[in-house]
């Protein structure tokens, strides 16, 4: 019985010792990963102290891809600033669209280290969708043990040395051929207004001579022999037919839309008890049409357009020195 109580104490002492050995080797591990972390943290405080107060933008890639840190100079450059850059990534936040597929090809064989020219020159659309050309330059980033850490970049714009030495040929034909579409389109729309202004001068023209015609004849129908009177009778019917046909309404707000996006849509926003009529007159207005013109579309008298112009003006509340045609042309 002594003997076997011998061999169960010696049991738990050598079980007491491996535990012992394993809670020191847990130990030395715990204390050398504390020490690894605290290496990286005052490598990176370090850097980062260096780092942010560059002129250049400096970013920090981990081995995994991951953006670790970005200097607050990326806000000069573009507009971003640098939690949105590491929230969002450079690739999809920053990089010109035909460019981020070269920019990720690059940074992902500069982790793996398989780059011989560790440059790259490629495009940013800032916040403010401005095009600019950048170099990236990268070199690996090695703790005192030489473990791997990652890669340090440094960014630079170098648009000025682009157009300096003739390389944004690219960037302004693109530019240029902007600017002729804004061209082509505005005078396209010029075009179209004048189209339709025309159209509605032509008409209202003859509605005026319409209606001047009537009126003539009308003094002449009371003065006129009987053997006239029938054909005098018979023209002014073919005239009041002739006078009755009306504007397109919703031709004209098709073209209006056209030529003024939203503007009716704006107007009764702003003033929405309009009545059709305040509308049409308002829609008039913004096409630059005088109150006869706009009196010969409504078959009235000029005198009678002043008086809705006047109305309207009360109606919507105009100071009294602005006019109504730069109101609604603001509109």
């Amino acid at each position: 019985m002594e003997m076997e109580a011998n061999e169960s104490s010696e049991n738990i002492n050598e079980q007491i010792k491996a535990l012992n050995a394993r809670l020191s080797e847990q130990q030395f591990q715990l204390e050398e990963s504390k020490a690894a972390l605290e290496e990286e943290q005052n490598q990176r405080q370090f850097y980062q102290l260096i780092s942010d107060f560059t002129f250049g933008w400096e970013i920090w890639i981990d081995p995994g891809g991951k953006l670790k840190y970005c200097s607050p100079s990326c806000f000069d450059l573009t507009g971003f600033t640098a939690n949105q850059v590491i929230s969002s990534g450079i690739g999809e936040l920053l990089v010109y669209g035909p460019d981020r597929d070269k920019f990720e090809g690059f940074i992902d064989k500069a982790l793996d280290q398989l780059i011989i020219n560790k440059s790259l020159e490629f495009r940013v659309l800032t916040r403010h969708k401005q095009l600019i050309w950048c170099s990236v330059n990268m070199r690996g980033v090695y703790n005192k043990t030489g473990r791997y850490l990652g890669i340090r970049a440094s960014i630079h714009d170098i648009t000025r040395l682009k157009k300096a030495m003739g390389h944004i040929h690219e960037m302004s034909t693109e530019k240029e051929m902007e600017q002729r579409a804004k061209m082509r389109f505005k005078t396209e729309l010029d075009v179209k207004e004048r189209e339709l202004i025309s159209f509605l001068l032509e008409l209202s023209k003859k509605n005026e001579l319409i209606a001047m015609t009537t009126s003539h004849l009308k003094k002449m129908e009371s003065d006129a022999p009987k053997k006239h009177l029938q054909k005098i009778t018979d023209l002014l019917k073919v005239l009041e037919r002739a006078s009755g046909n009306p504007v397109d309404w919703d031709m004209v707000v098709m073209q209006l839309e056209k030529l003024h996006p939203g503007f009716l849509d704006r107007l009764l926003l702003k003033h929405p008890n309009l009545t059709p009529k305040e509308k049409k007159l308002c829609a008039y207005i913004k096409l630059e049409l005088s109150s006869k013109e706009i009196a010969g579309l409504q078959n009235v008298t000029p005198q009678s357009v002043e008086i809705a112009r006047v109305r309207l003006r009360k109606k919507i509340r105009i100071p009294q020195k602005t006019r109504l045609s730069k109101y609604i042309e603001l509109v």
